[in-house]
């Protein structure tokens, strides 16, 4: 959630909107084999949950077609179920093919008629590919050699880095200019692909100069090289849930993983489920999570921690954004993550809770 505004879009991962808008009325249209008189629901994805705009019913031989109700440039799904998914970024006015498999259509999927959706697909699909590959070939060695098994793990989770490093970078040279290539961001390292991220803000301002979501991203690069990986962690020393002091220098040793959030913030709370799996399983002697709140009101602060059941520490100066966490670590929308390693070095920022999971995997690994 945003200073000034209470929809964020975190545009250079994964969500993407323009506000652009149109008259002309496109279509979604196409064929699933396997998908004879199936719902088909077309879903936007926004800070507030999911809204689905319209929905039809294939035919007895798969065939569909939708209208295209688009007014600005977003991020949609198009599904059948929970497992049957397809990611899309529409614009008014669009004709949109889409042929596939629904007993594998996030692999089998095509899609003509949008350069965004097409991009989308490659880097979705590429991703699975690669995972897919990687676990028969772990699953295959650990039959042969189980005691061997997580040797070969750490061997593949490298190689499984490296590569998707390369596709999201390939992917992004090609297609600077197309806002999809903010969703491939996240799989950049932030201390090595400075260039190539200032590369894609120069590219999208230049197409969409003063649009408020390709501003954001400006933002973040220009934050990400103001106090980048590498850089030493300012120090945040608040009063915890009981009123007791809580530094992060208490935790040099560790990595630490510091979540900035707030009891007010939607997005925060609903980011807070995943954040108890991470801390479950990655719980260790060299991890340890805490939160800064940027609440201004106790008693909410308090209730939001119980009802979330957050098992970390807590702090907070109870200034909201006047907190001067804030301007130390130039946040300017929440949730905000920061993972520090254990010297009090920046490892990363500003990563959702799944590409947490990748780089707490990738450090622990690492120093172990």
């Amino acid at each position: 959630m945003r200073k000034t505004t209470s929809l964020l879009l975190a545009v250079f991962i994964s969500v993407i909107m323009i506000g652009c808008t149109s008259s002309n009325t496109g279509s979604i249209s196409g064929k699933l084999s396997h998908a004879a008189n199936r719902t088909l629901e077309l879903v936007r994805v926004t800070e507030e949950g999911e809204m689905v705009l319209d929905s039809t019913s294939t035919d007895h031989d798969g065939n569909f077609s939708i209208p295209n109700p688009v007014k600005e440039t977003d991020y949609y799904l198009l599904r059948t179920g929970p497992e049957s998914i397809i990611y899309l970024i529409l614009s008014g006015g669009e004709n949109i093919l889409i042929s596939g498999d629904l007993n594998m259509l996030g692999d089998s999927y095509t899609v003509t008629g949008s350069t965004e959706c097409e991009f989308i697909r490659s880097l979705h699909q590429g991703e699975r590919k690669l995972t897919d590959s990687l676990n028969k070939v772990f699953n295959s060695f650990r039959s042969v050699d189980p005691y061997q098994a997580d040797s070969m793990g750490r061997v593949l989770e490298y190689h499984y880095s490296v590569s998707i490093h390369r596709l999201a970078t390939e992917l992004i040279r090609s297609n600077p200019s197309l806002l999809a290539s903010l969703s491939a961001t996240k799989f950049l390292d932030q201390a090595s692909d400075i260039p190539l991220l200032e590369l894609l803000a120069d590219s999208l301002n230049k197409r969409y100069n003063g649009n408020r979501y390709v501003e954001d991203y400006l933002t973040f690069v220009k934050d990400l090289k103001s106090l980048p990986p590498g850089a030493t962690a300012p120090d945040i020393t608040l009063n915890g849930l009981d009123g007791k002091k809580i530094s992060i220098a208490d935790y040099r040793g560790k990595y630490l993983l510091i979540e900035f959030w707030a009891s007010w913030c939607q997005p925060c709370r609903r980011a807070n489920p995943d954040l108890r799996r991470l801390y479950a399983k990655y719980k260790c002697d060299r991890l340890e999570f805490i939160g800064v709140a940027l609440d201004d009101n106790m008693d909410s602060w308090k209730k939001a921690v119980k009802l979330d059941a957050l098992p970390w520490p807590q702090m907070s100066e109870l200034k909201k954004w006047d907190s001067k966490c804030v301007a130390d670590y130039k946040i300017s929308a929440i949730p905000f993550s920061i993972l520090i390693d254990p010297e009090g070095k920046i490892v990363a920022k500003g990563l959702r809770p799944e590409d947490l999971d990748m780089k707490i995997q990738e450090v622990l690994r690492k120093n172990s």
